[in-house]
């Protein structure tokens, strides 16, 4: 009996060690929602999250590179977003979550050149 409640013990202490965390967005992202306008200038589409780094150039020509982070790609393919879609030096606005850390974002909706429009929820 004494031994079974070691291996219990041994075995609950380990489960902590054996579960992978995943940290939540609210982390880094505020509730604000912000838009953005620009051209694709790189696509990490992969897992866990995937991201498009976007160059915004304003009025006055001033340019500033935004990193969108998304879901992961397994769910974005899922959702019917493939890397086709995500050419580098398209035109996109990018919608979603305001970022702790300047010029980043969580993608919620990304509208493409031709008027498709793609909703992450």
């Amino acid at each position: 009996m004494k031994m079974k409640k070691i291996l219990l013990i041994a075995t609950l202490l380990s489960i902590p060690f054996c579960v992978s965390a995943h940290h939540s967005t609210n982390a880094n992202f505020t509730q604000e929602i912000i838009s953005v306008e620009g051209i694709i200038e790189r696509v990490r589409f992969q897992n866990p999250h995937a991201s498009v780094l976007i160059k915004n150039t304003n009025e006055q020509g001033d340019k500033t590179f935004w990193l969108i982070e998304s879901k992961s790609r397994n769910t974005l393919e899922r959702q019917g977003v493939s890397l086709d879609l995500l050419k580098v030096g398209s035109k996109i606005k990018a919608t979603g979550r305001k970022g702790r850390r300047e010029f980043t974002m969580y993608l919620r909706e990304i509208e493409f050149e031709d008027g498709t429009v793609f909703v992450s929820e």
